[in-house]
């Protein structure tokens, strides 16, 4: 049986990353979160991450995501970020990539201001990719906004092997 899988790969600040539009695989999970919690090892899912991932299509370094549908309609699309080791909660140099795909492969409509904001529902939450463009309509540069954050305790001493520091958590 022959599997064709079509990727888009980016280089995004330093990083590669690989887009799979439409996996050929099931992905099955009612969220984003919970799709990331059943695509464990040996399921058909991680097959595939393994071979994008690791020689001879990928290499040690390779990072991608499998394009899903989004939790609700608050968003474009969903995203599972995969990896080497696994499948992860986040990734910044992906979602600036994903925000420059979505643009440039007509997935979301170009704001004819020049900045353009997809949104994305990954394992971690909900992100915000803003992709400015160029007088032709092509991504000139992307930032995001990440999941909300919070602090629990400030100014804590903690006791190393070096002294005392100060930190935030």
């Amino acid at each position: 049986m022959k599997t064709i899988c079509t990727s888009f790969d980016f280089h995004t600040a330093g990083e590669p990353f690989r887009t799979v539009a439409e996996p050929p695989v099931e992905i099955p999970g009612e969220s984003v979160a919970q799709r990331r919690e059943l695509a464990v090892p040996g399921s058909a899912l991680d097959d595939l991450r393994r071979l994008l991932c690791f020689e001879p299509r990928g290499h040690a370094d390779m990072y991608g995501g499998f394009i899903t549908p989004p939790d609700d309609d608050g968003a474009d699309f969903g995203v599972l970020f995969w990896h080497k080791d696994g499948f992860s909660t986040a990734c910044g140099h992906g979602t600036m990539a994903l925000g420059a795909w979505a643009v440039s492969s007509g997935i979301v409509e170009i704001d004819p201001s020049g900045t353009t904001e997809v949104t994305i529902d990954v394992p971690s939450g909900r992100v915000r990719a803003q992709v400015h463009t160029d007088a032709e309509g092509r991504a000139a540069s992307v930032d995001f906004v990440n999941v909300s954050s919070r602090l629990v305790a400030s100014g804590i001493t903690v006791d190393t092997s070096r002294g005392p520091v100060s930190v935030d958590l």
